[in-house]
């Protein structure tokens, strides 16, 4: 079997387990070209068993909504980052936010999953699937703090701030805002 039908297959069971965890599951197909290193990085991580990545769309008691925004960048995301070998996507969903932000949180749902083919910009290597899943969460514990050398500022949100990172944010909920 090939990696793009293993990577492929990996992805539709990781997203039929959310499904009979979490219910529906709303899934957003993406396609990115990555240059050769960053290819063999997704390919590295593929084969130690990773699916891909995780964050939270968290909310505090105020109904307020964490996020993030990376040094050098000006647009904002929720935290997440890379599933480590071992991990479950909830773990890293969970780690990553502490990490990022310095706030625990509980899962409480899925709100987006990113299924996304990785390909080599070159087109001399096979596609990978990925995914990439939002989880809903709520905050449990910790005071915010940027992680040092990665996140420029974390801030809690009623209004969604105009620059955010990826469009899909956009449209997800801020319950202090309605």
């Amino acid at each position: 079997m090939t990696v793009t039908e293993r990577s492929r297959r990996r992805v539709r069971d990781a997203l039929d387990r959310l499904e009979r965890e979490y219910a529906s599951v709303e899934r957003v197909e993406k396609a990115w070209d990555h240059p050769p290193e960053a290819y063999r990085g997704v390919r590295e991580r593929f084969e130690a068993g990773t699916l891909g990545g995780a964050g939270v769309w968290a909310t505090d008691e105020t109904d307020r909504v964490l996020l993030v925004r990376h040094e050098g960048e000006s647009a904002w995301s929720d935290p997440g980052g890379k599933q480590e070998a071992g991990e479950s996507l909830e773990a890293a969903a969970r780690r990553e936010t502490r990490e990022e932000s310095g706030v625990e949180v509980e899962i409480t749902g899925v709100r987006q999953a990113h299924r996304v083919e990785i390909r080599d910009a070159e087109g001399e290597q096979p596609a990978i699937h990925r995914l990439i899943v939002i989880f809903d969460g709520e905050r449990v514990s910790g005071e915010v703090r940027p992680r040092e050398g990665e996140i420029a500022e974390v801030r809690w949100w009623r209004d969604r701030p105009d620059d955010l990172l990826y469009p899909e944010l956009a449209d997800f909920p801020i319950p202090g805002a309605e």
